[in-house]
Parts: C-alpha cells; sequence; structure tokens
C-alpha cells in the first residue's frame, strides 16, 4: 500500500492517571522538573510481581512485609517470561507476546503482540515500563504512551533515569539513544567511539556513559556527549560490568578477571579529578550481572547460582538461588531485575523463589506460589476485601421505599354501570358519608418475561482462506477470522513444526520469520477463546529461500582527482543468510558484469573518461548453506573522475533509525537519512525523498547548510517500502544533486 504524504510529527506532552487497585499496592509520589507543573506526575510502583511458569499464576510480592498478598491465574505466560507494572496495569513479558492485567480488577485483558520473536528485557521507571528486545534493537514502551521503535542491531544493557527516560547504546554503531516519557521516537543524540565498550548508568533523572575502553566517564543529555571525568588509575578491562544505577551517588564496576567490585566516585564539575575508588573483593566465579539497590549491589554468579550482595557496610554476603521446580535435562538460570521502587529481586528460573535486596544491601528469600501457611492462597475477588476485620459503617443505608406511578390527569367519562366497576374491599372509614371514591389499587404484578436460553459458549471454529507466501524475510500468512462460539476470541495461534507464535485477535496475517531451515512446510491457524483452544486450519506448503545481503550503506566517492579514476567506499550490509565471498562493481546498469570484485569497502575503478557522469552499482555476493551464490541487492551512485584534487560534493541517502507514524509500522519503518557534504556553506536546499513506485512520496523540506556546507536529515521521513528502490534529490541555486539509490530493506 501506499502510504499517506508523511510530516514530521511534534511530541505531545503527557497525563498520568491514577486508578485505585483492589489489592493494597503502593505508590511513591515523585515530582520531576523542579516545581515546573508541566513536568507531570509520576509514580514509583512499590513491590513487584512475579510470574511462576511452573503452575501458571502471577503473584504480587510486597516490599515492606515481604509477603505475598495477590495471585492472578496466566495460563498463556512462557517460561523466562518477566512481570512489570505500570501505574494501573501489569505486564507479562514473553518471548511470543505479552499478557495484560488491570491492577484495579486483576482482569486479564488481550494479548499485545510482540514486534519480533524474542524474549525482551523489562525495565520500570517512575511508572513506567519498557520491553527492550537487546538482540534485534527493537523498544517498546507500554501503557498510555505506548510507542515503538526500532534502532537495529545489538543493544546493551538499558538504563532508565528517575524521571522516565530510557536510555540504550547501539553496540555497532556506538550510538547513544534515549526515548523521554514526552517523546513519541527514540532519538540518538550522541556517539561513543565506534567498537569502543562500556555501559550506561542512571544517577537519579541523568544518565552518563562509562567508556571503558577509553577509562572515560560522559555526561549524557538531548545535547550530546560531555566529558566528565576519567576513571583515574583504576585501569579497569574493557571487560568489565557496569551497573546501571549509582550505589550512593558512585558507579560501580565490577572486573570480573580479579573478583573485584570498584565504586567509582564522580566529581561534582567536569574534568575535576575524582577521589579514590573503594575496592572489595568478592568470590571468583561467572558473573553476568549487577544491579544496584541504591545502598547495596547484587550481583550474580552463573558458575554455581549464588547471588553475591555487597551491603551498604562493603561486607560481601553469599546464598544460593534455587528452583523448587526444575525441567529435567534443563538448567532455568535466575534473573536478576531492579525494581521501580530501587530494590533488587533476584527470581529462580521458574519464577518460584525470589530473594529481595533492599535498599541497604539485605537479602530476604520468598517462595512464590508454594504452601506458604495451612491455607491456601486464593485469587483476589474483584472487589476491595479489607485485611483486618472492618468497622461497621457511620450511616447504615436504607433501600428506598416503593412508589407507584404517578397520577396523570384523565379525561373526564361517566361512571360505568355498577356491574363493570372495580371491586373494592371496604376498610374502616370508607363507609362515612362523602367518601364516595374507592381507594386506589397497586397496578397488578406482571410476570416477568422468560429470558431466552443462552447458548452455552465453546471453543471458536476454525480459520477459513488461510494461505502462506514466501518471503526473503519468512512466509506471510493470511488468515480470514473464526466464529468465537458465545466467548470473545482473544488470539490467534499459528503452529509449524518446531515453533508456534500467538497474534492478537484483530490480526489476520503474521510473518512467520524463525523456520528452522529452507524446507517445505504448512502452517496452520487456530482460534482460542476463553474456553480454549479451536481447530486448526492449515496453509499451503510453502518453502523459504535463503535471504540474499542487503543493499550496502553509505555508497560514497572516497577519492577523487586522479584523472581517469574514482575511488567508491560503502558500509558493509547486512548478509542475510549467507556467508560473504566478495563485492562486486559494475558500470551503467544492474545487469552487467562486474567490473571490479574486492573484499573490502573501498574499490577503485579505472579507466573512465574525466567530466563523464557514470552510474556505478554495488552488491555483496554470498554463499548460501546449501552452496549456491546469492546476488546481493544493489546500491547505485552516479559519479564523474575529476581531473584536480577539489572537495567532493556528497547526497548520500541511506536507511536510518526506526520509528512509527500512521501507516508507518515496525520493522519495515524507518526515517529516510539524507547526508549532504561539501555543498555551499549557509544556503537553502530543498531535500525530497523519493521511492520508487510511490511518487510522488513527499513534499520534502527545505533546510539550511552549516557554514561548512553539511546537513544532516535524520528525522523527517518515515518509510516502509520494503524492496522499493529509495533515493534522495537535493535542490538548491547550483541546480539538483541525486544520491544513490538502494533498495529498502525491513527491520
Amino acid at each position: 500500500m501506499k502510504p499517506t504524504m508523511i510530516r514530521p510529527v511534534k511530541g505531545r506532552a503527557g497525563l498520568a492517571a491514577v486508578v485505585a487497585g483492589c489489592v493494597a499496592l503502593l505508590s511513591v509520589v515523585v515530582l520531576t522538573g523542579a516545581g515546573n507543573p508541566t513536568s507531570g506526575l509520576k509514580f514509583t510502583q512499590s513491590g513487584h510481581w512475579i510470574y511462576n511458569s511452573s503452575i501458571g499464576r502471577v503473584f504480587h510480592l510486597d516490599s515492606a512485609t515481604k509477603a505475598i498478598d495477590a495471585q492472578v491465574p496466566l495460563s498463556t505466560g512462557e517460561e523466562g517470561a518477566q512481570a512489570v507494572q505500570t501505574d494501573t496495569d501489569v505486564y507479562v513479558l514473553s518471548k511470543s507476546r505479552i499478557d495484560k492485567f488491570g491492577k484495579s480488577d486483576l482482569t486479564v485483558a488481550e494479548p499485545i503482540e510482540v514486534p519480533v520473536n524474542e524474549q525482551p528485557v523489562g525495565v520500570e521507571a517512575a511508572g513506567a515500563v519498557f520491553a527492550v528486545y537487546q538482540q534485534s534493537g527493537h523498544v517498546v514502551r507500554l501503557g498510555e504512551r505506548r510507542t515503538t521503535a526500532f534502532l537495529g542491531g545489538a543493544l546493551s544493557d538499558p538504563v532508565a533515569t528517575s524521571d522516565g527516560t530510557l536510555w540504550v547504546h547501539r553496540v555497532g554503531p556506538g550510538e547513544l539513544c534515549q526515548l523521554p516519557p514526552t517523546a513519541d521516537r527514540m532519538s540518538c543524540p550522541a556517539s561513543a567511539p565506534q567498537g569502543h565498550k562500556g555501559g550506561l548508568v542512571a544517577i537519579g533523572d541523568k544518565a552518563v556513559f562509562v567508556d571503558l575502553t577509553a577509562q572515560k566517564v560522559y555526561d549524557l543529555s538531548s545535547g550530546g556527549l560531555d566529558d566528565r571525568s576519567d576513571l583515574g588509575e583504576l585501569a579497569v578491562p574493557d571487560s568489565a560490568l557496569v551497573a546501571g544505577n549509582d550505589v550512593d551517588g558512585r558507579i560501580a564496576l565490577v572486573d570480573r578477571d580479579k573478583g573485584q567490585v570498584h565504586l567509582v566516585s564522580l566529581p561534582e564539575r567536569p574534568g575535576a579529578k575524582p577521589a579514590a575508588p573503594t575496592t572489595t573483593k568478592i568470590p571468583q566465579g561467572k558473573y553476568d550481572r549487577v544491579a544496584s539497590s541504591g545502598h547495596g549491589l547484587a550481583l550474580l554468579n552463573r558458575q554455581d547460582s549464588d547471588l553475591v550482595t555487597l551491603d551498604r557496610d562493603g561486607k560481601v554476603h553469599q546464598q544460593k538461588i534455587d528452583n523448587e521446580h526444575q525441567t529435567p535435562g534443563r538448567r532455568q538460570e535466575p534473573r536478576l531485575i531492579r525494581g521501580d521502587d530501587a530494590q533488587v529481586y533476584v527470581e529462580s528460573g521458574k519464577g518460584d523463589r525470589v530473594v529481595v535486596v533492599d535498599g541497604q544491601g539485605r537479602t530476604e528469600p520468598v517462595p512464590v506460589g508454594g504452601k506458604t501457611s495451612d491455607d491456601p492462597i486464593t485469587p483476589p475477588k474483584p472487589k476491595t476485601t479489607p485485611s483486618n476485620t472492618p468497622r461497621p459503617p457511620e450511616h447504615t443505608p436504607v433501600p428506598p421505599p416503593k412508589t407507584t406511578p404517578p397520577e396523570t390527569e384523565k379525561p373526564e367519562k361517566k361512571d360505568p354501570p355498577e356491574t363493570d366497576r372495580p371491586s373494592t374491599p371496604v376498610k374502616p372509614g370508607n363507609d362515612r358519608p362523602g367518601n364516595d371514591k374507592p381507594e386506589r389499587q397497586d397496578p397488578p404484578k406482571s410476570k416477568p418475561p422468560v429470558k431466552p436460553a443462552v447458548p452455552k459458549a465453546t471453543v471458536p471454529g476454525a480459520p477459513t482462506g488461510v494461505t502462506a507466501r514466501a518471503y526473503p524475510e519468512g512466509p506471510l500468512v493470511k488468515w480470514s477470522g473464526a466464529a468465537p462460539h458465545g466467548a470473545p476470541i482473544t488470539g490467534y495461534q499459528l503452529l509449524w513444526t518446531g515453533g508456534s507464535r500467538t497474534v492478537s485477535a484483530s490480526a489476520r496475517s503474521a510473518t512467520v520469520a524463525d523456520l528452522a531451515g529452507k524446507s517445505g512446510y504448512y502452517v496452520s491457524v487456530r482460534a482460542v477463546n476463553r474456553i480454549g483452544y479451536g481447530p486448526a486450519t492449515r496453509s499451503n506448503q510453502v518453502k523459504g529461500s535463503y535471504a540474499a545481503a542487503e543493499s550496502p550503506r553509505e555508497i560514497v566517492v572516497s577519492k577523487d582527482g586522479t584523472p581517469g579514476e574514482l575511488t567508491l567506499a560503502w558500509d558493509r550490509p547486512t548478509m542475510g543468510d549467507g556467508t560473504f565471498l566478495r563485492y562486486a562493481v559494475s558500470l551503467g546498469s544492474a545487469t552487467a558484469a562486474p567490473r571490479v570484485n574486492v573484499t573490502g569497502t573501498e574499490a577503485t575503478i579505472k579507466g573512465l573518461t574525466t567530466g563523464r557522469t557514470y552510474t556505478f552499482y554495488v552488491r555483496a555476493i554470498t554463499r548460501a548453506p546449501d552452496g549456491q551464490q546469492l546476488q546481493g541487492k544493489y546500491t547505485s551512485l552516479s559519479a564523474a573522475p575529476v581531473g584536480a584534487p577539489e572537495r567532493t560534493k556528497r547526497v548520500v541517502a541511506s536507511r536510518g533509525a526506526g520509528t512509527s507514524y500512521e501507516n508507518c509500522e515496525p520493522p519495515a519503518c524507518a526515517f529516510i537519512q539524507v547526508r549532504i557534504e561539501n555543498l555551499r556553506p549557509n544556503t537553502n536546499y530543498k531535500i525530497v525523498p523519493h521511492v520508487e513506485g510511490w511518487e510522488p512520496f513527499n513534499e520534502g523540506a527545505t533546510l539550511r547548510t552549516s557554514s561548512e556546507g553539511h546537513l544532516l536529515v535524520d528525522d523527517r521521513f518515515p518509510c516502509s517500502g520494503v524492496g522499493r528502490l529509495v533515493w534522495a534529490t537535493v535542490t538548491g541555486p547550483e541546480g539538483t544533486y541525486t544520491s544513490n539509490k538502494f533498495t529498502w530493506k525491513s527491520g
């Protein structure tokens, strides 16, 4: 479908609502913005929700009493699911679905479709909830201001500041990206040097980036990266762990090689020398997670499933994290979670046990879903149930008296014959002279109508019209809705050999992206309601194809000035399912024989005519697992060799950060990024994006170059034209420049 005209949209201010719950769930009010009334009222959620996958229930742990005080049946959650909470709702994050129920009535709503089949990391902050898919680069903010962003590629551990701003680090390109609470999309205002290792730390409502490679700490803001301090003489290896939150204002670094924890103070002003760090020895082990509880620290040792903690006094404690229910032959790893209340919760792999690490670093284990008393725990009723014996109300409500219909004036008419008069029993006083009116009678009571019998709800019917069609990213399955049979349909499940996926009740298509191998597959679809699953309908057979490499990114003329030759450079693309062999550079046509073959991301083409414009096509060649060679999608660029060195004028188009807007949705949707170099300085240019087959795509924007003739446009033109050629034109006083052309890819 051709998209509608898309223009940039400004963020809208949000308003948080507070809903009373049916269980005693405490929220701590946090005002942000130093008295600014527009900065909003945020709620830090107390307590913790845990999903016990062995029995299919979600439990609420009261952080003050360390007792389980509520539970909700949820059979659809998956093993390893994480529960997170906002002011009003609880979300259970599974690999293939997100379940939701309200705190006020504990009613499970329809599931939320996930952007990718991957177990996300849940983050809570100031009443906000995020699901971060670290492998694929998706970020979902849940709740009233729900939004989805696609950054692409691996993300490091996310952090959230006290005002509800999420920060992530794109590991490959080094970009540092944020999603403020009032923003509708993510932005990447700063970048760490590419290839540098490090971690993000939230310190109150601010965030810093610890560059372990450079041994530096940088302040982060919407304006970019500012040098704060260095790590002094600490010399921490770049394999160290960085706690995502401060410990009493200090940064916690874990040197796994030496078994040491360093607490590093930050200077009061940038550039000043920090105080000497505090170093504590911890048991040797395989540590991969660390979290701060404010004054204490918790670490997970995967080697022995041990929890190692440092309390406020710097003392080291150690204890086992066990499961009461283990799946035979499969080890369930514990999980370390920092809650919105700043306490750390260490869940067993099945969610049947949790250790609470409080703000001082003290620990307390709590069984979840086991027998903790003689009386079994039952789900709470929808209405509030007091924990103590309730007092009677001061005023007992009295039901209203029965009333008869009001009298209406009737037209005067003659008295009926005596035989027709209603028979009125005589009561005392009715036989007095002058009392000739009979006493009014209540109208006769009518029998209530007989309600028709309601058919008993059963499982849904079978979906119809199930078809599957092969695409490089996986088969696209379509179907028509099933009959609900007396109970609303809550979702559709797709099943195939070796896997399954559940989508929402409104979905009528889905892509199966994780088929094993490329053999023939059938995909079956079935509906589910509160009664259960209905019969499945099988699709036609579909055979997956190996994905070729995507278009090389950022192709530019990297070297010119030599008569008769040009040097091109580009960024390595995603290689799809194949193993990289080489890059092929052709002239004049995308189907022409390669003029040059190279294995690096730069090629020099000789034998050209100086001053003549050529169109170059660059693609990656890969080898599929079955041995066949795959021709990648090309990127094209028109350029002419010049006889003398000069500043190369560049207009480069590429796929930018993922986004969403109207009918432009992830993972296909992202910004068209246009980079301009060495044009006229301080000059207005009209930038227009183009999509093959969707013209006119966007009216474009007129923007001004810098004093050096540079301009970067990376947040104006959303696009979802998967498989279509995309490019940009830039028009100014000297004429029109055309960028490279490349094939748009999904996420």
